[in-house]
């Protein structure tokens, strides 16, 4: 949302050979901004986007400075995902290409497991991880399914963790695999 309202206040400022004000330029934007509170797709966003505008009505405010600060904000966000969030995007990932769902392993072992599910341990994940959420040591996972090596190789193409086999019981169909930090 931030790039393209952006991108339409330079189209619109480099379609004028006069130069543009300041108010002028928070008007540009004060325009595109205002049909997005209405949309379904900007629901999560609609209060911010209140406040961009009510700051764009106000000729002193230079709303452009703050849209390109929020802007490069959430590219460095995007650039420093910590390890914890990826391996989130990563079992999403898997979910979504193989349709392997990822459940935390019961310590117990009372429940019986499902097959085509991963598995892992909470103590990993708890203890894998640092606060900040850089990874620290490996995780496994479990798998009970015939495509533990399409999972190490789906892991391994994405390029988020080095994903090796731990065991591998062919005839079982048993897998555990070791997620390691990509260096």
């Amino acid at each position: 949302m931030l790039d393209n309202a952006l991108l339409h206040l330079y189209l619109s400022v480099a379609e004028t050979e006069r130069f543009t004000p300041k108010a002028k330029r928070n008007d540009i934007l004060v325009r595109y901004l205002k049909p997005m509170i209405k949309g379904k797709r900007y629901q999560q966003a609609k209060k911010e986007i209140r406040s961009l505008i009510s700051l764009g009505r106000i000729a002193s405010y230079d709303l452009e400075s703050k849209i390109v600060g929020l802007y490069e904000l959430s590219q460095r966000y995007d650039q420093q995902a910590t390890k914890a969030k990826q391996l989130f995007d990563l079992l999403t990932f898997i979910e979504a290409e193989l349709t392997l769902p990822t459940r935390f392993l019961n310590v117990r072992g009372n429940e019986r497991k499902l097959p085509n599910t991963i598995y892992m341990l909470q103590e990993h994940i708890e203890n894998g991880f640092t606060v900040s959420g850089e990874q620290v040591a490996p995780v496994s996972l479990f798998l009970e399914s015939d495509k533990v090596i399409d999972v190490v190789d789906l892991v391994n193409a994405t390029g988020l963790f080095l994903a090796e086999i731990q065991q591998h019981n062919v005839d079982e169909k048993q897998g555990h695999i070791l997620l390691h930090p990509k260096k």
